[in-house]
């Protein structure tokens, strides 16, 4: 046809991309020490290379196991499981090694004769449910989304973000680095995700949290004035300004309380009531070593254990006990060197090979990367360890993630449900991230939560009959040096849910 034709050209660009080993760390760095034996166990399931997944904890039982072994390594050294010469000449063969597992997995499968027994234990383990996570329920449901699917990544990134409150807590720069997305296609996909169950979950701020969830109010008579409060008029909503927010809303100061209990039907966190619900009713399998529980229905188990060493320096060491090894099957080795073996049954054996090697290194990864992390967050906090919480420096994940060598996401990833064993308690290592509230005489900052700790402390202590009121604590937190406004005083009462003065000499 004239006039087409068609042109031949080459374009060079850099795209960054995540390699499967670096996304499946990322993965296992997130997840919790039972989280992770229960996909190393899957690994085993799928891999046929890997001849066993025991935990360190089960392999200390056995008195064969040598002090020297470290995880990681593959032993070459047969467990023996009898005695005599015939007996360690026949476990270095294969057909031996693979008729002795038999041996003993029939033997376990045979050991409980007491039907009744054994159908209770079943009862039991089949009702033991893990709790869905607020992350695992906002991922499932991006299959089910209108996302598009060259999307998806994106989404399943920032919903790794999402903290258990429900708010979106990742660094947008860094998530545009790593993706090449751009700004507005992150806030679309962020959009889309705010309409998930729970309404308002990936939400940056109060705002966008509460405007995600309106159609909670489509029956509402006061739908439209919430929006436009909401939307137009949020600064005067959240400080109380009810004259000007009357006035612009064009309603009258009576109507205002009713307006203000239909606004009360949004969800300010609607991350926990996620795990309010979550939880109901529901089990919580417990694993090896020591467990905490926080609230009802929850458990916690730390990896970190802060400790003092002679010179009285507090170090941490990551508890890897519970964490099973992956050792590689010496059969499927051999076959390797087995001329009768096929090209392509090697290959299938190498790429298996390969995978476990990986798993391994990744696992290793996560233990040496929460440990330098966990280290800095005690490097950085040395007064928390004499005084408890009320002597936490401000402090961010910036900081750490510099002083590891690490970007600032992964120390969001490496943090989240991870918890610290400390002389002042099992700490969430979230905690001790803050931020600064205010300066002393001597010029140094206190974070907020110092701060809150000394106002707790000084309602704990007032008289019941007189409490104090805001003005006052300020002028007490004032004379000990703590530079502070009123307003913020009353802030963090509120966010520590603390009623006013006059509420409380009513309660009393």
């Amino acid at each position: 046809m004239p006039g087409v034709g068609f042109n031949l050209s080459q374009s060079l660009k850099q795209q960054q991309t995540l390699a499967p080993q670096m996304r499946q760390g990322l993965k296992m760095l997130q997840m919790t020490s039972l989280e992770l034996r229960a996909e190393l166990q899957h690994e085993m399931e799928v891999n046929p290379v890997i001849e066993d997944v025991t935990s360190r904890i089960e392999r200390q039982m056995s008195s064969e196991l040598p002090e020297s072994h470290s995880y990681g390594e593959v032993t070459e050294k047969p467990l023996d499981f009898g005695t005599g010469e015939n007996m360690a000449s026949a476990m270095g063969t294969d057909a031996t090694d693979d008729g002795y597992r038999d041996y003993f997995l029939g033997n376990m499968e045979s050991a409980s004769g007491d039907e009744e027994v054994q159908s209770r234990r079943d009862h039991l383990f089949d009702s033991m449910v893990k709790t869905e996570t607020l992350q695992q329920h906002l991922m499932a449901q991006i299959g089910l989304s209108d996302i598009p699917q060259e999307d998806r990544d994106l989404a399943g990134i920032l919903v790794e973000n999402v903290d258990d409150d429900g708010y979106f807590r990742g660094s947008i720069p860094d998530i545009m680095m790593v993706t090449k997305a751009d700004m507005p296609k992150i806030e679309s996909v962020l959009a889309q995700i705010r309409a998930f169950d729970p309404l308002g979950c990936g939400a940056r701020d109060l705002r966008e949290c509460w405007l995600a969830q309106m159609e909670k109010l489509d029956d509402s008579p006061w739908e439209d004035e919430i929006r436009s409060a909401l939307e137009n008029h949020f600064d005067d909503l959240v400080a109380r300004r009810v004259p000007t927010l009357c006035a612009a809303l064009h309603i009258t100061a009576e109507e205002y309380p009713r307006m203000l209990k239909e606004l009360a039907k949004l969800d300010p966190l609607p991350g926990r009531a996620f795990a309010a619900r979550a939880n109901s009713g529901k089990f919580v399998a417990q694993g090896h070593g020591y467990v905490q529980r926080v609230k009802p229905g929850e458990y916690v188990k730390p990896e970190v254990f802060a400790y003092q060493d002679k010179d009285g320096e507090w170090l941490v060491r990551v508890d890897g006990r519970d964490l099973p090894e992956i050792h590689i099957s010496q059969r499927y080795q051999k076959m390797l060197a087995d001329p009768s073996v096929t090209a392509e049954v090697k290959s299938y054996i190498r790429e298996r090979i390969r995978a476990a090697e990986v798993l391994r290194e990744s696992v290793k990864k996560r233990q040496q990367t929460i440990h330098d992390i966990a280290q800095a967050i005690v490097d950085a906090q040395p007064e928390f360890f004499k005084r408890g919480m009320g002597a936490l420096k401000p402090l961010t994940m910036q900081q750490v993630a510099e002083q590891v060598g690490v970007v600032g996401t992964t120390v969001s990833r490496t943090v989240r449900d991870k918890y610290m064993s400390t002389p002042f308690g099992v700490i969430e290592l979230r905690k001790f991230f803050t931020s600064g509230g205010a300066k002393t005489e001597d010029g140094e900052t206190m974070s907020n939560a110092s701060i809150k700790e000394r106002i707790k402390a000084i309602i704990d202590a007032e008289n019941t009959t007189n409490p104090y009121s805001d003005d006052q604590i300020t002028e007490i937190l004032k004379a000990e040096g703590v530079n502070i406004s009123r307003r913020t005083v009353a802030k963090y009462r509120m966010a520590m849910k603390i009623p006013g003065k006059a509420d409380r000499a009513a309660f009393h």
